[in-house]
């Protein structure tokens, strides 16, 4: 029988809170030239550019069990890399968890795309994560508007619960997001790089290609550079307490996600691995890798790299959020780009080669289409 059904005959002995947007912020922003009442802005909030907001600041001990977010697409499509998330635990300086919004919750190169796994989902609108995060004196989560547009309207809600002494577990839960456009030849692309104890449990891995594959021999445009997604021939290493040697080398990129032949069977998703987003013209890929029934434990250090492309040879425009849990204190983080500094690429030159690549055979048919079409006319 399925343990989670079995929990759910256990008693309980602490108590549950929903803390949300409503009635936190109902007499800003407009009624929408009358479409919105006031009853609709009770629900939400509103985040001018460099604005944060406090969603909970919570004593004692306890744990968060449930995040939901939403805010209005594609109006606010600039939240998803612009709005930041930043939780704190037991009282730190310094966040646990900054990451932006959407990527977070696995929102492709600041776009939507539907997906359920087991701990992150996008699902009808809706941002969810069932991460248990931990607490043992204090939790505070904010949300700030690093974008230099106005946020209306951002729904959120925070499931957690209250108990009475110290948490089960010393292991405080930890994401961040890292970015690297261009990445850098020869050198692997850093998915994390922690000190302390604990235990890593997975990534989002967002990765546009940058490189132009189309041009002779044929030979490289099949390999390394994969008529575009050539970045996927590289693979991951994991250098646990400061080995030299990786205790954990892949095979491949798409090896990783749990797919293969550049995800050939296109979009998936599965608790703990799938492709949210595949786009072969354009060279771009999303996919989530998460370890929960064998976490990648560390005493002292963890660093997680993944290459782009065979030796680290395709240029790529590579984000990514990594997963893991830790004791405290942590090793500051990378401190985040600006707003503007995150916003993905456009893959224009992806979508030239591959014009340049169809356009020729495609005009081609065109024409032997029409050349048909003109002969059946005249018989």
């Amino acid at each position: 029988m399925n343990v989670q059904l079995l929990n759910l005959l256990e008693p309980r002995q602490d108590h549950m809170y929903l803390a949300s947007s409503l009635d936190r912020d109902p007499d800003r922003g407009g009624d929408w030239f009358g479409l919105r009442p006031a009853p609709a802005r009770r629900k939400r909030i509103l985040l001018m550019p460099g604005e944060s907001h406090t969603m909970v600041e919570l004593g004692g001990s306890g744990m968060i069990t449930h995040l939901w977010f939403t805010t209005l697409l594609p109006l606010n499509q600039h939240a998803l890399r612009g709005v930041r998330l930043r939780f704190y635990w037991d009282g730190e300086a310094q966040p646990s968890v900054e990451c932006p919004l959407g990527d977070f919750f696995g929102a492709p190169f600041g776009g939507y795309r539907d997906y359920i796994s087991a701990p992150l989902s996008l699902t009808s609108g809706g941002f969810n994560s069932l991460w248990p995060m931990p607490f043992s004196n204090g939790a505070r989560l904010e949300v700030v508007n690093d974008s230099p547009a106005i946020v209306d309207p951002l729904f959120y809600q925070v499931t957690y619960r209250v108990s009475e002494g110290a948490p089960g577990s010393a292991l405080r839960f930890h994401a961040h997001w890292r970015r690297q456009n261009p990445t850098q030849p020869g050198r692997p692309y850093t998915l994390v790089q922690a000190e302390g104890r604990g235990h890593y449990v997975g990534c989002q891995l967002f990765m546009q290609n940058r490189t132009w594959w189309l041009r002779p021999p044929l030979a490289i445009m099949i390999f390394p550079n994969g008529f575009g997604l050539g970045m996927l021939e590289g693979w991951e290493s994991a250098y646990v307490d400061g080995e030299k040697t990786p205790s954990l080398r892949g095979t491949g990129t798409e090896d990783h996600f749990g797919a293969a032949w550049y995800f050939a069977g296109g979009e998936f998703s599965a608790p703990d691995h799938g492709c949210t987003l595949r786009q072969f013209l354009a060279g771009r890929v999303a996919a989530y890798r998460f370890y929960l029934e064998n976490p990648i434990p560390f005493e002292r250090s963890l660093r997680v790299e993944i290459e782009h492309g065979y030796e680290n040879q395709v240029e790529g425009d590579y984000a990514s959020v990594a997963y893991w849990y830790q004791e405290e204190p942590h090793a500051p983080s990378p401190a985040l780009p600006p707003s503007l500094a995150r916003r993905p690429d456009p893959p224009v030159r992806n979508w030239l080669q591959s014009a340049l690549l169809l356009g020729p055979p495609l005009l081609a048919l065109g024409g032997v289409i029409r050349s048909r079409k003109k002969r059946k006319s005249r018989g």
